[in-house]
């Protein structure tokens, strides 16, 4: 006769806390998402743009790009270049930090 041992089902594993170098990079690390939000916004609305024109120009649906401006998707590239192109700007332009874009200004009008 054959005998079996009974089967144990092991614990999962703990998790470890992120180590105190980990969390601190992730909270000096550029946020692009946010700043494409925040960017994207403000020229929007300084264009005077609804977001249906924008999102026609760029061949997108509304609700996509209102979630972009919103911070909610992560963004191909694609898709910001036709944005770029539909607000008559370069991409480094819309995805510049907000100092390096401030920078790239004072560059401008010297």
């Amino acid at each position: 006769m054959l005998a079996f041992a009974p089967v144990t089902r092991s614990k999962r594993p703990r998790q470890l806390a992120l180590w105190p170098t980990a969390r601190t990079a992730a909270e000096q690390v550029f946020n692009g998402r946010a700043a494409l939000a925040a960017q994207l916004r403000a020229l929007r609305r300084r264009r005077r743009l609804t977001q249906q024109a924008l999102a026609e120009r760029a061949g997108m649906d509304r609700s996509y790009l209102s979630a972009i401006e919103r911070g909610k998707h992560n963004v191909p590239l694609d898709t910001v270049c036709r944005l770029a192109w539909a607000l008559s700007m370069d991409v480094r332009d819309l995805v510049a930090a907000p100092a390096e874009r401030r920078r790239a200004a004072r560059r401008a009008a010297d």
